[in-house]
């Protein structure tokens, strides 16, 4: 019966082994993909919060449209940028006064 258990704590501890070197080569694998993941993610976080505030998405695409078509692409895109910021701003204060 010890045998038995040897063998089966033996093969227990190569499982153990095997497995932890297989987590090192998927976060090997897994690093490249780490930024677009989280870009992912923060585009996943945006269509969340318009789900929940529909009126805001119309009104947020209405403005884009306009400004699409009175501003240049260059200038659009750095309004983007800004909005982006304001957005994340508004969000966190939203976070924290909803914490306290």
């Amino acid at each position: 019966m010890n045998e038995k258990l040897a063998t089966l704590a033996e093969r227990k501890q190569k499982l153990i082994d095997k497995a932890a070197s297989q987590r090192i080569v998927l976060a090997q694998s897994m690093q490249p993909l780490r930024k677009p993941l989280v870009i992912a993610g923060r585009g996943l976080e945006v269509v969340r919060y318009f789900k929940r505030y529909p009126i805001l998405m119309t009104g947020v695409s209405a403005l884009t449209g306009i400004l699409i078509s009175r501003l240049h692409v260059a200038r659009f895109s750095a309004l983007l940028q800004t909005s982006w910021s304001v957005f994340q701003l508004v969000r966190n204060i939203r976070e924290s006064v909803r914490k306290d």
